[in-house]
């Protein structure tokens, strides 16, 4: 018995022995003050509920890298850009180790490799566990420096991706080095931009053979251009008072030597390689590579021997092979394919030495996220998209056999991780909870929480959320979510507001830039209806049929139907107030909506921020952008003109009636361009229209930026909804 239990023990004794003295008629006086007492010290523990704010949502935290150890008894996590570390018992207290990204446990289970960027630029070390010393292990020029094309489906880590030899005294990584310029006729410094000097400029020459991202090198003053590194994170190349082109890059393997102190470049032909695992021999390593094609490209697997740096291809062909990794015995790689870019991927794994390619996730017509081996080197864990879920299933290499791993029914889990030991980690989300992590032992079929980041999520009123499905004109069945306002009464009707962005699971709904809680919070009703659309079948939802269903052309009056079949179906339930709705969409969702409104004037109002692809054709001549020939159904602009025509809300704004609201970050590069073409367009035929344009932000906001965006929208909102009812 612990010390409150005595305590406790001893405060229910004196009161049964104080009670002995007492007459019976005072017995119902003082059953009277003991209700009372133990209302109030109830009272006292539930402390009462508030709705949710911007300042709420702001709060929210999650893991962005999870990590077991290879005993599954830890696990290292890294939020903000700091490493730390829990114990996989759970009822524990994290425990801050280092400032630094993606820890990667060592084989022997004692120290811990990380990015830092202590030194001033993006380095490896490794920590001590027991004794908390480190070291700095790399000491690159410019610092470590992966192509941020290597991005796989959204997971930004995974051009940072690294791996430990199996004797723990290197690592392997990915970094970009600079080439020689292709253009004979100039070399990038020789290139400066007009501007009061002696000499008038040489021209810029631009080839056939040119890279296409020189192409709007210094036209403007930044966010047009490739991804990079800024500060250790990914972000668009920006050229204020650029003098000069961006210099060609490739990625390469590295190998640095703990021991040694070195660092050696593995590979050196330009073949852009990524994503490097060791082999459990330790004497090659398996990585992916565009083969020198600027990404996105056909990738192909390699296995390079340590030794000789000799490499021998494992695959061939077209399509996206990505992220390789090795079964523990060696005999087998397991890795992600894909036969069209951004197109629905299997997990596909093959012989070591080479041979016949096996899809395991071939009948399950399901994107796979993300996988990890078991120790039993039979059988590996897979993360699937799922409509509105995402699931964790065990696929067996002999039998191909797929059963489930995590419970039916709730939201989603990322950043899945399995220990050598078989333990298995992630993230989850769903509609109540958010950032909380949970761990599943083998032989075992209930995971348990060993970390729930977001605690007060209990103190907030939280709209009801619910799956909810419908048919459209072709009968198809549908899903989406909805979220009741906070204080829901059945047979009462509510404005409500349709947030675009496809894609959206039943995960918790806290993103400020979203559809979310705190708009519940405010009285409407907010609803996803996920339909697809012809920019974002690459938004793996469900089966590839309905990830592309929209594409091409004609694909607008999939989305017109499947979304509007979504919003009559809650009108029919009585749940909303059809002369009360808005549209919202942030990105791919913003480019919904300003397609919608051309199509109907059911909305009071609109709001698009940062809205992609208000215009098809400027991206494909200004950009060249190969993926949008191929998302218009294969056509390019010259093809199908008309087509092209069709697809771009612009040239529709005639139609629109819509009083629309749009936003945008001065530094949001094509994006920004969109949102200018969208606003000039209204504004030409006078329509009701307000562009916002915020300073020193990109596709997004943060700060005071989002504060004020979130008052805005939200009185806009107001405005055209609220009155409307109001006025009835």
């Amino acid at each position: 018995m612990n010390l409150s239990s005595i305590r406790a023990f001893g405060e229910r004794s004196h009161m049964r022995s104080n009670l002995g003295q007492w007459s019976v008629l005072r017995l119902p006086f003082i059953c009277l003050m003991t209700a009372l007492v133990l209302v109030a010290s109830a009272s006292a523990q539930i402390r009462p509920k508030h709705l949710v704010t911007i300042n709420d949502l702001e709060s929210l935290r999650e893991a962005t890298y999870l990590e077991p150890s290879r005993d599954g008894r830890f696990l290292a996590y890294e939020m903000d850009e700091t490493v730390w570390l829990l114990s996989t018992k759970g009822g524990n207290e994290p425990k801050k180790l280092v400032e630094g990204t993606i820890p990667r446990w060592s084989p022997d289970g004692t120290r811990l490799a990380y990015y830092s960027r202590q030194s001033g630029s993006t380095q490896l070390w490794v920590l001590d566990v027991a004794e908390g010393k480190i070291e700095q292990v790399t000491h690159l020029a410019g610092g470590i420096d992966p192509s941020p094309q290597t991005i796989i489906r959204g997971w930004s880590f995974t051009p940072f991706l690294y791996d430990w030899s199996p004797d723990g005294t290197r690592l392997a990584f990915a970094s970009q080095v600079e080439f020689p310029n292709p253009d004979a006729e100039r070399t990038p410094d020789s290139n400066v931009l007009p501007g009061k000097q002696d000499k008038a400029p040489d021209p810029l020459v631009l080839t056939s053979e040119s890279p296409i991202k020189w192409m709007l090198t210094g036209v403007f003053s930044h966010g047009f251009g490739a991804p990079s590194l800024v500060n250790g994170k990914i972000t668009a190349d920006i050229y204020p008072g650029a003098t000069s082109l961006p210099r060609l890059k490739k990625n390469e393997v590295f190998i640095a030597d703990l021991a040694e102190k070195t660092v050696t470049q593995l590979t050196t032909d330009g073949m852009t390689y990524f994503h490097p695992e060791w082999s459990p021999d330790g004497k090659t390593i398996v990585c992916a590579s565009s083969e020198g094609r600027d990404l996105p490209a056909t990738t192909n697997l390699y296995v390079i021997d340590i030794a000789s740096g000799k490499k021998r291809s494992l695959t061939s062909g077209t399509g996206q092979k990505w992220l390789p990794r090795w079964s523990p015995d060696g005999q087998k790689i397991a890795y992600l394919s894909g036969m069209t870019y951004l197109g629905q991927q299997s997990l596909v794994y093959m012989p070591t030495e080479g041979g016949t390619a096996v899809n395991l996730t071939a009948g399950l017509d399901r994107n796979v996220q993300d996988f990890h081996w078991l120790s039993d080197d039979e059988s590996i864990v897979v993360n699937i998209a799922d409509g509105v879920t995402q699931s964790l299933l065990r696929a067996s290499v002999s039998t191909r056999k797929l059963d489930r791993l995590s419970p039916k029914g709730v939201g989603i889990r990322w950043l899945t991780s399995v220990s050598r030991g078989g333990v298995v980690a992630w993230e989850q989300s769903d509609a109540g909870s958010h950032g909380v992590v949970y761990v599943l032992h083998p032989g075992t079929n209930v995971p348990y929480v060993v970390r729930d980041f977001n605690p007060q999520i209990r103190d907030w009123e939280l709209g009801a959320q619910e799956i909810v499905r419908w048919k459209n004109r072709k009968g198809d069945i549908l899903e989406g979510i909805l979220i009741k306002p906070v204080g829901y009464r059945e047979g009462h009707k509510y404005p409500l507001i349709v947030d675009c962005y496809p894609a959206s699971r039943n995960s918790f709904k806290g993103a400020v830039l979203w559809g979310n809680q705190g708009w519940a919070s405010r009285g409407y009703v907010v609803f996803y209806p996920n339909a697809p659309a012809p920019h974002i079948w690459v938004n793996n939802f469900k089966s590839e049929a309905d990830d592309t269903s929209a594409k091409g052309p004609m694909g607008w009056d999939v989305t017109v139907d499947d979304v509007m079949s979504g919003v009559d179906t809650l009108i029919a339930r009585g749940v909303v107030d059809p002369n009360s709705m808005g549209l919202y969409g942030f990105s791919n969702g913003g480019g919904v909506v300003n397609y919608l409104v051309t199509r109907t004037g059911r909305f009071k109002c609109a709001v698009s921020v940062a809205g992609a692809l208000a215009d098809w054709v400027r991206p494909v001549l200004l950009g060249t952008n190969a993926a949008f020939p191929t998302m218009a159904a294969g056509m390019t602009p010259w093809d199908d003109p008309a087509g092209y025509i069709r697809l771009s809300a612009v040239f529709h704004a005639r139609a629109i009636t819509t009083p629309m609201l749009l936003a945008d970050g001065d530094e949001d590069g094509d994006f920004l361009l969109d949102s200018i073409e969208m606003y000039n367009s209204l504004r030409w035929f006078g329509r009701n229209v307000m562009l916002l344009r915020y300073p020193g932000q990109g596709h997004g906001f943060t700060g005071e930026a989002l504060q004020d965006f979130w008052r805005r929208e939200n009185a806009f909102f107001d405005r055209y909804l609220k009155s409307a009812q109001a006025t009835k």
